[in-house]
């Protein structure tokens, strides 16, 4: 009967999660997820323009994804599978992080809750429904920590294929390397010294012999090159316009924020912006949730402070999962403090580890007999889901909320097929704007050969626009706001232009080519 219950609680959640996902596909790609969609739709083959060292296989398992999508649907473009892939992985993450919640509190109630936290939580939620590399690397690297597991038997082998599989779609995954070393020590701690070595050796150069040789092979691909110096180079290849920062009060202040938004996230203006019946009742139910969780918070504040003293117990088992938890925390906290300490995202890679540490803390009293479930917890839990759901996951789920794909898809009915838009240079705006309009061809310009280039594309009867890189660059030079008004056509309507975005196309006004297309 208790077996029954669990897999039907296992069950409702897991189906509950993944509907929550696909109801709730995000608007507000991250710029990495239209990238790898334009690469994958745009590759003629499985070949090397797939590869990227940063998230080597993301874009050929995406790429196989998007094929066999298209055979069921014609029409599917790559962001919307692979959008839709990571909500199935993201729902998978989630079943994984309940069994090993579920082994290490043996609480279905705590198990059920802290799974909710973390599958609701604002930055998982956002990226579980986008189309980026990292939500499939995490799924494996729980895998991993289910593996090293105090209470399993260690398995090098496939703990070495679960860890390779996580690195091979996001080079992030590394930093998991001495927890699990460390995970297998624990599980080997009663053993001899070599065969503890054993396990930790049959680990590693498990985990070398598979990622090495597809980086190598990956790196000949792409360069047709096997030079050891640029190899290194393309491995560690990361944004130029980010990296390591050494500003010790600025990184602290980015990585405090990040952990905040890492679990709570969205904005209070969409209060305003989406008012409506629907976000008026979501707020009414945040506010009943909150004033019964800190009802029962203050009046039971007793069995908080006894709560916080059982929380403290010396269970050896908890320790060494605390232990297992802090160094994997720790490693990531460390790293990026230093490195792009403003993407919140990057902390997706120990967020599993976070909610295990928070367990650590909880079960003791949930599981002591002179606990009285006043699900404290839950409640804590249903607040930041509402908080989420209300702030993040339903207006990012709205065209209107994100200018740029509302002003794309609005040129989707402007620009007919053939259109040609010239650029200067490529930035996630102008990206957007191309995925979302593939019948539009890009050419970057040729600022010397400009006019004649526009001449002969109108004399060959192709509605003709500049987009805001070239009209920036235009307008750069003396003679450049002359020549837009001569010879552009300006209409608000086909711009966002506020003191957060900057996206404008002008068309070309072709009687202002009049004369050239007279010559023959």
């Amino acid at each position: 009967m208790f077996k029954q219950k669990s897999q039907l609680w296992l069950a409702v959640m897991f189906f509950g999660i993944l509907a929550s996902y696909l109801l709730l596909l995000t608007t507000n790609y991250y710029w990495d997820g239209i990238f790898f969609a334009q690469v994958i739709e745009d590759a003629p083959g499985l070949d090397a323009s797939l590869l990227h060292p940063n998230h080597l296989l993301y874009n050929v398992v995406g790429y196989l994804a998007f094929r066999l999508a298209r055979i069921l649907a014609p029409q599917a473009r790559a962001v919307e599978v692979l959008q839709i892939s990571n909500c199935i992985i993201s729902a998978m993450t989630a079943y994984v992080l309940f069994r090993i919640l579920r082994i290490c509190f043996k609480s279905l109630y705590l198990s059920v809750t802290l799974t909710l936290l973390f599958a609701f939580s604002a930055t998982w939620w956002k990226f579980s429904t986008d189309a980026d590399s990292y939500i499939l690397s995490v799924f494996f690297l729980l895998v991993s920590s289910y593996l090293i597991l105090p209470s399993r038997k260690p398995k090098p082998f496939w703990l070495a294929v679960s860890f390779s599989l996580s690195m091979l779609f996001h080079q992030l995954a590394i930093f998991f390397f001495p927890v699990a070393v460390l995970g297998l020590l624990m599980q080997t701690h009663d053993e001899p010294m070599r065969h503890r070595l054993g396990s930790v050796l049959k680990f590693a150069f498990g985990a070398l012999l598979v990622t090495l040789p597809m980086f190598c092979y990956s790196f000949y691909l792409v360069t047709g090159s096997w030079a050891l110096k640029p190899f290194l180079l393309w491995i560690t290849t990361f944004s130029p316009e980010n990296g390591f920062t050494f500003n010790a009060w600025n990184n602290l202040g980015y990585t405090l924020r990040g952990h905040s938004r890492l679990f709570v996230g969205g904005r209070l203006s969409f209060l305003r912006d989406l008012m409506g019946p629907l976000m008026d009742t979501l707020v009414g139910f945040l506010f009943v949730i909150a004033g019964i969780f800190f009802y029962k918070l203050i009046s039971n504040f007793k069995e908080v402070r006894i709560a916080a003293r059982t929380a403290l117990t010396d269970d050896g088992r908890l320790k060494q999962l605390r232990i297992l938890c802090c160094v994997w925390i720790a490693v990531y906290l460390v790293f990026l403090f230093f490195f792009i300490p403003q993407n919140t995202f990057y902390r997706l890679f120990y967020a599993p580890a976070i909610i295990v540490l928070v367990g650590t803390f909880l079960a003791p009293y949930e599981l002591s007999q002179q606990h009285m479930r006043r699900y404290r917890t839950a409640l804590f839990v249903a607040m930041v889901i509402v908080a989420n759901l209300t702030f993040s996951a339903y207006p990012y789920a709205r065209v209107s909320t994100n200018p740029p794909l509302e002003l794309a898809l609005k040129m989707n009915q402007v620009w007919k097929p053939g259109t040609i838009v010239y650029f200067a240079t490529w930035n996630s705006d102008n990206a957007l704007v191309k995925y979302f309009n593939p019948s539009v061809t890009w050419v970057e310009a040729n600022q010397k050969g400009l006019e004649a280039e526009l001449g002969q594309s109108i004399r060959n009867g192709r509605p003709v626009w500049i987009d805001t890189t070239l009209i920036q660059r235009m307008q750069e030079i003396p003679e450049g706001k002359g020549w837009l008004e001569t010879h552009t056509i300006h209409v608000p309507d086909y711009e966002v232009v506020n003191s957060k975005y900057r996206l404008q196309f002008f068309k070309i006004n072709p009687e202002s080519f009049a004369p050239e297309l007279a010559k023959p």
